[in-house]
């Protein structure tokens, strides 16, 4: 558990780039081997793969087979490969720790909490020490650009309001308010417009259904957030955020260069690259060399700024193809499915309890919070998302490791009626690739 508590913070939140000393110890490939040698001396017992053996599971590492397999195709081959090896591979192989390691409701509470800190930790760094450009958007990042930065940022938030419930620990209740607020502030300092609209929509959702605090605290959140906003957002913040409106006016909708046009020319690679893509990690070089408006440029003698997708679906169509972004689709609809039979409570299924309500909610809204920034950053690879996935099949595997021990509550033995527990069998059997207990 620490050790995977250490990876997360070195893999999501780099604090090998906050503090340069890390990097120079190769600590972070330190822990990428300890994490790999723990798992493969503990697969047993409460940590048996059975547990977590599922078709989400198995999803992203379908996803990697087919950047695998399409690597002697990728526009990029050295890119490509180094991609899979030191970035989209690590990143699975920390979903599977997370995945894995977790057997309580109190391991998952205790990760949830390490990655509050972290982004804390990442967020007060940010705070001191990076400026805001005259433009008003955060100038120079530690490793994520605005953008990226204001999407993590924002699908932590519910991590915050997590740890605000009632019953939480006074001391973890304080820290986490004092986190949302700033968090709220890493917004407003992002700059980020995808960010924004994702931070509304977020903010919709936990007022709507986050049920797992009391209505009154949802809204005062909600609440001092929105005033957080409206104090500390700048003439050029609020500026750049009422551009959203007119969108005719932005470059992105009507430059060549802007997202509108690279989603289309993004589409068109993965229309002539159907079955595996131009290759993980280039979709750059296909904007470069395949892309009719880098033809153009080279002919009128002007340079073209090979750019990213911006946009994590149109990023996955593009480089692992319609196979890849079905996948992709699929984890993702797949993800949501299995919290929403968690979320609804304790009344709807004697597995669950109240905790686990709670926790399921506060996944769902950070994947939606990831899902509306991804929208307009590429982050299908990003760590983070995989460590959301590896905590979605942990607490799925609650229930499993419940029902086949007979319990609805962990750690006791009061047997669940027979006939719930073979319904519940039934429904994990459809949707997991595991014995049914």
């Amino acid at each position: 558990m620490y050790v995977t508590v250490a990876f997360l913070w070195t893999s999501v939140w780099r604090f090998q780039d906050l503090w340069p000393i890390i990097a120079k110890v190769q600590l972070p490939i330190m822990l990428e081997i300890g994490v790999a040698l723990l798992l493969a001396t503990s697969l047993h017992g409460s940590r048996d793969p059975k547990w977590t053996r599922s078709r989400l599971f198995a999803i992203p590492f379908l996803m990697i087979a087919v950047a695998a397999i399409g690597l002697p195709l990728s526009l990029w081959q050295g890119k490509t490969l180094s991609f899979l090896t030191k970035d989209f591979g690590p990143s699975l192989l920390l979903m599977s720790a997370v995945a894995i390691s977790l057997r309580e409701a109190e391991d998952i509470n205790w990760i949830a909490f390490a990655h509050l800190i972290g982004a804390t930790v990442y967020s007060i760094y940010i705070y001191l020490f990076i400026p805001i450009a005259s433009d008003g958007r955060l100038g120079g990042g530690v490793y994520y650009d605005a953008n990226d930065f204001a999407l993590l940022i924002v699908a932590s938030i519910p991590f915050a309001i997590y740890f605000l419930r009632p019953k939480v620990a006074i001391w973890k209740r304080l820290f986490a308010l004092f986190s949302l607020a700033l968090f709220v502030q890493m917004v407003i300092k992002s700059g980020s417009r995808g960010g924004f609209i994702a931070f509304i929509c977020l903010m919709v959702y936990v007022v709507i259904a986050f049920r797992a605090i009391p209505t009154r605290v949802r809204l005062s959140a909600v609440a001092a957030a929105f005033l957080i906003m409206t104090v500390f957002g700048s003439a050029a913040y609020w500026t750049m955020m009422q551009s959203i409106l007119h969108p005719k006016e932005d470059y992105n909708m009507t430059s060549e260069v802007g997202r509108k046009a690279i989603w289309k020319r993004g589409i068109g690679y993965m229309l002539t690259h159907p079955v595996l893509g131009v290759g993980a990690a280039a979709f750059e070089q296909a904007e470069g060399t395949l892309s009719a408006i880098s033809k153009q440029y080279a002919e009128e003698n002007k340079g073209l700024k090979w750019s990213t997708a911006h946009n994590s679906f149109v990023l996955v169509g593009a480089e692992l193809g319609v196979t890849g972004l079905m996948l992709f689709v699929t984890m993702l609809g797949t993800a949501f499915y299995h919290l929403a039979q968690i979320k609804d409570g304790p009344r709807g299924d004697p597995l669950v309890t109240a905790e686990d309500s709670a926790f399921a909610q506060t996944l769902t809204t950070s994947l939606i919070g990831f899902c509306v920034a991804g929208f307009f950053v590429s982050a299908a690879y990003f760590s983070f998302l995989y460590v959301l996935i590896g905590l979605v099949i942990a607490e799925d595997s609650l229930r499993k490791r419940r029902l086949a021990r007979g319990a609805g509550q962990p750690g006791t033995v009061a047997a669940i009626p027979a006939a719930t527990a073979r319904r519940r069998q039934k429904q994990i059997a459809r949707t997991h690739w595991a014995p049914t207990g």
